[in-house]
């Protein structure tokens, strides 16, 4: 097993959302070239919990697949025509913040069959758009736009943008390593943290292999020339563990092996259940609509070991 781009974590230790006096928030990118390892169900679920603990969160979806933005209220037939989405972010025809919307959830639907939504404070999103499917073409032709993402943060420094003291950006990636991701990677430094969501049902132990390969390969190409390159796996995070009811050997397998080769680095399991699949339909994620079930439980336990403690807790 390579260890490049690895290393160990302190699960208990707080997050620094400022790490080194740094101007812009801190990014946590969900990434696997799989499809269907939960990269979207965790962005999802985290970004809501962390949002629920008192943290600003923003969700960028730069997947053309636009899943984030279905479970987060924000389905493309629900768009109002003039709003802007990432697509024209990083085609620079819009500012960060006139992409971005609240996320919200559906609690029903008004008598012409509407749906009804309520927005989820502190949570906003960087509308997805299908368009996204040709960003490696606009990268291609347009050199010059690789750096959208580094750009935007680059804005911080400059003080023409201000992150809140609590703010957080989730990227929830696609399945591949084209040039959208690797023009977003290219902007996260070791203080940010790539996080690959791997199902245990599947054989992505391998994915997980190209993923550290590719991050090593994107700082031998880009750090120091035109952005620092820096994206860093810090911990592995295994999902749809096993239960009594889903607990084939393999899957215990698959969990062993990745202990046996990420030592340390293993967050809490998610175990499998099947109230995730529900959020696409229902538009809303399981910290809101179940907070007791298996998800909202194990990705609470998550954002604690990710050093995200609950700055708004309960009296």
């Amino acid at each position: 097993m390579s260890e490049v781009g690895l290393r160990k974590t302190t699960l208990a230790a707080v997050r620094d959302l400022r790490p080194r006096k740094r101007l812009n928030p801190l990014i946590l990118a969900m990434v696997l070239a799989a499809g269907g390892t939960a990269k979207t169900t965790s962005t999802t679920i985290l970004g809501t919990i962390l949002a629920l603990r008192g943290y600003i969160v923003r969700i960028f979806d730069l997947d053309p697949q636009c899943n984030t933005s279905e479970i987060l209220g924000r389905r493309e037939e629900h768009k109002d025509p003039e709003q802007k989405t990432v697509w024209d972010l990083i085609q620079g025809l819009c500012t960060l913040d006139e992409a971005t919307v609240q996320a919200r959830y559906r609690t029903g639907y008004d008598e012409e069959g509407e749906p009804l939504f309520t927005e989820i404070p502190n949570l906003y999103l960087v509308h997805g758009d299908s368009q996204l499917t040709d960003t490696d073409t606009l990268l291609a032709n347009k050199p010059q736009k690789f750096n959208w993402f580094y750009n935007l943060t680059g804005l911080y420094a400059k003080g023409e943008l201000a992150a809140h003291e609590r703010e957080v950006w989730l990227l929830d990636l696609p399945a591949n390593y084209g040039k959208l991701t690797l023009s977003t990677l290219i902007a996260l430094t070791e203080d940010d943290e790539v996080i690959p969501p791997l199902l245990v049902t599947g054989k992505e132990s391998g994915a997980l292999e190209k993923l550290l390969r590719t991050l090593l390969e994107m700082q031998r190409e880009f750090s120091g020339d035109m952005a620092p390159a820096s994206p860093t796996v810090k911990n592995v995070l295994l999902c749809s563990t096993p239960t009594s009811s889903h607990n084939a050997q393999e899957y215990h397998d698959t969990v062993a092996e990745v202990e046996r080769d990420y030592p340390g680095m293993v967050l809490p399991y998610v175990r499998h259940s099947g109230v995730t699949a529900k959020q696409y339909r229902r538009q809303v994620t399981p910290p809101i609509s179940d907070p007791k079930s298996a998800p909202s439980v194990d990705y609470e336990k998550v954002a604690d070991a990710l050093g995200f403690p609950d700055l708004e807790p309960a009296a």
